[in-house]
């Protein structure tokens, strides 16, 4: 499979929505200093869940282990995410993350009633290839991605037997940016976030992730 870290973000999206994929990405969603300023209040305000809470069922193995970041959920009453054996309860809305909806629902009319939120400390910090097909985000489900911090490289690759026809696409995502991923990228398509930094991952800094959903239940 061959790896797509040479085209641009433009072309890297053409590609993806060419080949079965629904994905917009806004580079300058949030103005630099507002977006720094956003993350620094957010990692005083909000909780995260105990590493005991936070733990997913490893592939093959199917043993529970520790996830290699901080997570939190907040959203509507009884709204929940689960995934790989896991599940992440809803808190109720902080009032910077109501503020951060609202702004959604005003400038793109989304209205979410969950956000995942992960803290990626530094470059060890990751998430493995998945997919966010979840039945609890309904049959054709809209996922908004706001990025704050660290630009960190997010990669898709094809999902099913047809991968080795498709390149392997990266895609940085820079603080303030927002990923929307609408279907069926999700079916066709799996992504990630890599481990970097190599030996020394402190050197780079750190990330909150907000992804925002509409959760069925």
């Amino acid at each position: 499979m061959a790896a797509g870290a040479s085209r641009s973000p433009n072309e890297a999206l053409e590609y993806l929505n060419a080949n079965g994929a629904c994905v917009e990405y806004d580079a300058a969603f949030l103005e630099a200093g507002f977006a720094e300023a956003l993350m620094l209040h957010l990692l005083e305000e909000l909780e995260f869940d105990s590493e005991e809470d936070s733990r997913m069922r490893q592939p093959f193995t199917g043993r529970m282990v520790a996830i290699p970041r901080r997570q939190a959920g907040y959203g509507d009453p009884g709204t929940a995410y689960a995934f790989s054996g896991g599940e992440v309860a809803a808190r109720p809305w902080s009032p910077t993350l109501a503020e951060v909806r609202a702004l959604l629902r005003e400038r793109i009319g989304f209205e979410s009633n969950y956000v995942l939120v992960n803290h990626y400390r530094d470059g060890g910090d990751c998430m493995g290839w998945h997919s966010d097909d979840e039945r609890d985000l309904g049959e054709a489900p809209r996922i908004l991605s706001l990025s704050l911090g660290a630009c960190r490289d997010f990669q898709f690759r094809r999902r099913g037997e047809a991968a080795r026809d498709f390149e392997t696409i990266t895609l940085p995502l820079a603080s303030g940016s927002l990923l929307t991923l609408r279907h069926p990228t999700n079916a066709n398509w799996k992504h990630q976030l890599p481990r970097r930094g190599g030996k020394r991952p402190t050197r780079v800094g750190g990330r909150l992730n907000l992804t925002w959903r509409q959760i069925h239940r």
